[in-house]
């Protein structure tokens, strides 16, 4: 019997998730059994909309997302990353495959604490062959990681803490201009908790500058704005 697995490809370039639906494809070829529905967003608006359809008119299977997503405050989506960990909020059950140009240890750790993906590839690493290996693998119940992470995972230094949602955010507002003293405004933080968190992140990243400068350059660095 045929089974129904139904996909959601997220990211801003369209030829990007054409290039996925056509291994999607290539995989149905091979694999009778399986009929795959591919459904693309390139917004994180449109992705979220999306997902809203998923929750009343059918289940979700599989999410492929790229992080660096153009940011949407408002429904608190400030990259893909917070959307992947939408997803893996309401939907426990699907298959999260992230897809990104970060490739440095920190910010590869940091996600693996945060989201830790079914899959999670690359993008200097991805061919055709590559996705093909990473969603057969990760539909078998097998995670797949992509050359790069790989080489992150074997040199593995653990840091004693990750960037959440709320040091996302603190990042994101300062990086607009906003001033530390308007946060609380913005954030449901108090003042003094914003400083703190603004202290732990610079020793995270090594700055030792106080100004909020050096912070923003080295989470730019990092990948986190």
């Amino acid at each position: 019997m045929k089974k129904n697995y139904h996909v959601l490809l997220v990211d801003d370039h369209p030829i990007i998730t054409t290039a996925y639906k056509k291994t999607f494809e290539t995989i149905a070829k091979e694999d009778h059994q399986k009929v795959w529905h591919i459904y693309e967003a390139h917004r994180l608006e449109d992705a979220h909309n999306e997902l809203r359809k998923f929750h009343d008119e059918r289940p979700l299977d599989v999410v492929l997302v790229d992080l660096k997503l153009p940011p949407v405050p408002q429904l608190q989506l400030l990259s893909g990353e917070d959307f992947a960990l939408k997803v893996k909020k309401d939907f426990p059950e699907v298959k999260v495959i992230i897809a990104t140009t970060y490739n440095n240890n920190f910010r590869i750790q940091n996600l693996f604490k945060s989201l830790d993906p079914d899959g999670f590839l690359v993008k200097n690493d991805l061919d055709e062959k590559e996705l093909y290996q990473c969603i057969v693998e990760v539909m078998d119940g097998i995670p797949y990681y992509s050359k790069t992470v790989r080489s992150v995972l074997r040199k593995y230094v653990v840091h004693d803490r990750f960037l959440d949602q709320l040091d996302r955010r603190i990042l994101y507002e300062l990086s607009l201009g906003n001033k530390t003293k308007d946060l609380p405004q913005l954030l449901p933080l108090s003042s003094s908790g914003i400083e703190r968190r603004k202290g732990q992140l610079k020793r995270v990243f090594g700055v030792e500058d106080k100004n909020d400068k050096a912070l923003l350059q080295k989470a730019r660095e990092l990948g986190f704005i």
